[in-house]
């Protein structure tokens, strides 16, 4: 007699885990061309000069209405909007924001190779060694690493860094692009690419010179040091402080060309640019140097205020956000798995090595400048999330519980958010049943994982997601009907002067989106719903937008032609943190309305 066979299940876990990872992928898109995605002030800027240099019609000089933020970046940036936004024939968010998503897409597709091609490369018991019950325990290798991919996939997708810079039209997503695509490709193959004469060198000098074009030449020092950092401690398989080597001069010049070319290609912008003196006064001298120098001193900035060490040491956590306990516990794998090995002949994979040498470069560089920002650590977070995806099966159950405690919390914030919604415009249905089945799907799954071992991996691995795409639903009405003035509004306004309230460098750029075809002049406004001299404003211009808390008037002496709801983007500290949970309404919206002089 035959064994009866063992019934096979529906749907291999690999592949959805593989579909997930597409559904998480293609949820970028969702709300895309909105005015309230999460977002640097700097985009409006970025689009500003990207603007009037297209209605020059000329790719250089760059072109801007304030000489203070004009050379603010390399020319790529800009060519890029200019080209998807059709030299100003189809100027929308939309358009604008495609190639950072087509980007981050090339990203996270990367970042689900190498982390197939490692696990699928590596012994099944180093994979699940330490892992609970729960683990595959590498009974089937392949399927493992398809599974592991798609999880380091969501986990880039899911870190706050990649949602807030990698969607709008910003330079992350593409310079991360270039600069990882580099180590990368050193990962995928170490061996030949490390020994490679002139091919490899070629164009990691390309890549990283594009790379440069998008966002400063300084980018050259990271990762010409991460380079240096690989070729010697994987190609020469030699610690770093032994350089009096074999082959290092050999080793040293390709590092040293690679970056000579990458700054020949940077090099490009002075030698096209009409007007090469006023790029290095702004851009070379003004936007980089600057960053060295500090009134207070290096070490007193190094050591206190929102640019200290501090902010580069726990970069890479706080840019993770909801999965900061998470990348946290990777950490601490990754120490302790060290810690096992020492004494015995276990490494850990040269790709691996690699991973983890472009996380330190960029972290040593980028505690150098006076200025510090968690936002230079992003070129290396896909990198960060390729070692979480490797360490997932070591990582501590508590950090994964951890983490759902902060989904959770997130997923309430967002259904206070949406709660504030309904109670400003007096619209229960302002958002369908669905939103609010899926803020409660999503924060029980979180609490079921929470108490349920079994759970706990596989919901962690798509909660942090849940939490971002709660937050691009909850803004959705307000990038619709709600936040638009109606269409004879708009008719009205082309080629009108609109005074309009701006509290940022740039941030006026938001409304020639808003109503396209107006003359846009800005007034400024800390606060905008506090803004009092209104009747000043109809000197210069027939036509204000001024903007308002629930239930208060505009201005006393002006007619009311259309208004329109907006999302607060910098809010009173006055308020400070129960305003939010006391009035959501009058904390995160207000009512902007289009007004004139009663009699102009």
């Amino acid at each position: 007699m035959t064994s009866p066979e063992k019934p096979k299940p529906r749907i291999a876990v690999h592949l959805l885990w593989l579909g997930l990872a597409i559904a998480v992928a293609l949820g970028y898109l969702f709300g895309l061309g909105g005015d309230h995605i999460p977002r640097n002030g700097d985009e409006l800027v970025y689009a500003h000069i990207a603007r009037l240099t297209a209605a020059s019609g000329h790719w250089l000089p760059l072109v801007s209405s304030y000489d203070f933020m004009r050379n603010t970046k390399p020319p790529l940036l800009f060519w890029q909007a200019m080209v998807a936004g059709g030299w100003g024939e189809h100027w929308t968010l939309l358009n604008l924001r495609l190639p950072s998503i087509a980007y981050t897409w090339g990203i996270a597709l990367m970042v689900g190779l190498l982390t197939w091609k490692i696990v699928r490369n590596t012994p099944p018991q180093a994979i699940s060694a330490g892992a609970s019950s729960d683990a595959a325990e590498g009974q089937n290798s392949q399927a493992t690493a398809i599974s592991l991919g798609a999880i380091a996939t969501l986990v880039y997708l899911s870190f706050f860094s990649t949602y807030r810079y990698g969607r709008p039209y910003l330079t992350s997503a593409a310079e991360t692009f270039w600069l990882f695509g580099v180590f990368f490709a050193i990962a995928w193959s170490p061996v030949k690419l490390l020994a490679s004469t002139w091919k490899f060198p070629l164009i990691a000098g390309l890549a990283i010179g594009i790379g440069c074009l998008y966002k400063s030449f300084v980018m050259v020092v990271p990762v010409g040091f991460g380079l240096a950092l690989c070729y010697q401690t994987v190609g020469a398989q030699l610690p770093p402080w032994k350089v009096f080597r074999r082959g290092i001069v050999a080793d040293g010049v390709k590092v040293a060309a690679i970056c000579a070319l990458a700054l020949a290609v940077f090099g490009l912008w002075f030698a096209i640019d009409p007007q090469p003196g006023e790029v290095w006064r702004e851009f070379v001298v003004g936007e980089n140097a600057g960053k060295m120098n500090s009134a207070k001193g290096y070490f007193k900035t190094a050591f206190s205020g929102s640019s200290g060490i501090l902010t580069i040491l726990t970069g890479y956590f706080s840019n993770a956000l909801f999965l900061l306990p998470l990348s946290v516990g990777c950490f601490v794998a990754a120490w302790r798995s060290f810690r096992q090995r020492a004494g015995t002949s276990q490494t850990i994979s040269d790709a691996e090595k690699i991973m983890w040498l472009w996380l330190l470069a960029l972290a040593l560089v980028f505690m150098l400048p006076t200025q510090r920002s968690t936002r230079y650590l992003i070129p290396a977070m896909p990198a960060l999330a390729v070692v979480m995806a490797l360490y997932w099966q070591r990582i501590g159950h508590i950090w994964f519980s951890l983490t759902l405690a902060v989904c959770m919390i997130g997923l309430l914030a967002m259904g206070l958010i949406g709660y504030g919604a309904v109670r400003a415009t007096q619209d229960s249905w302002i958002y369908s049943p669905l939103f609010w089945l899926f803020l409660m799907a999503s924060a029980l799954a979180c609490l079921i994982g929470f108490l349920r071992k079994s759970w706990t991996r596989p919901v962690s691995a798509l909660a942090g997601f849940s939490v971002l795409f709660a937050l691009a639903w909850v803004t959705q009405p307000f990038n619709g009907e709600l936040g638009r003035f109606r269409a004879d509004t708009n008719a009205l306004l082309k080629g009108q002067t609109v005074q309009v309230p701006s509290n940022f460098n740039g941030h006026f750029e938001r409304y020639e989106f808003i109503i396209p075809g107006a003359r846009i002049v800005s007034y400024f406004a800390a606060q905008p719903v506090d803004y009092a001299d209104v009747e000043s404003l109809f000197k210069t211009s027939r036509y204000v937008l001024v903007q308002r808390r629930i239930g208060q008037a505009p201005c006393t002496q002006c007619r009311i032609i259309d208004e329109r709801w907006d999302l607060r983007s910098r809010q009173d500290e006055n308020d400070g943190f129960m305003a939010a949970l006391r009035t959501p309404e009058t904390y995160w919206y207000a009512k902007e309305y289009l007004v004139e002089r009663l009699t102009p």
